[in-house]
């Protein structure tokens, strides 16, 4: 499954339980005031919920890039172990602002 098909449908499904609480919350209720006592019930979980499911994804794509940074630094660091010496001198001298 492509990773970017399990966000989406997770928030197809967050997006459904939400409707279907206020669609309960709306049938149980006879009027406004007692609707808005039955969303104070569910509204924190919501609430937790919404800050809940996009931190993990943020968190899960910053990980993957931090990983692909490493390696591309350890990469970076593998070719400049193995380039001629003459030449590392000569590109410290001409980026000098790159070596610190």
């Amino acid at each position: 499954m492509d990773t970017k098909v399990g966000p989406i449908l997770m928030g197809i499904a967050y997006l459904a339980v939400v409707v279907f609480i206020m669609i309960f919350c709306a049938h149980q209720a006879k009027d406004f005031d007692e609707f808005a006592k039955y969303w104070g019930l569910f509204g924190t979980l919501v609430g937790v919920a919404t800050g809940a499911i996009p931190s993990f994804f943020f968190k899960s794509q910053a990980d993957k890039a931090t990983d692909l940074a490493d390696k591309q630094s350890t990469k970076a660091q593998v070719y400049a172990s193995a380039a001629d010496p003459d030449r590392v001198e000569a590109m410290r001298g001409a980026h000098p602002d790159l070596f610190k």
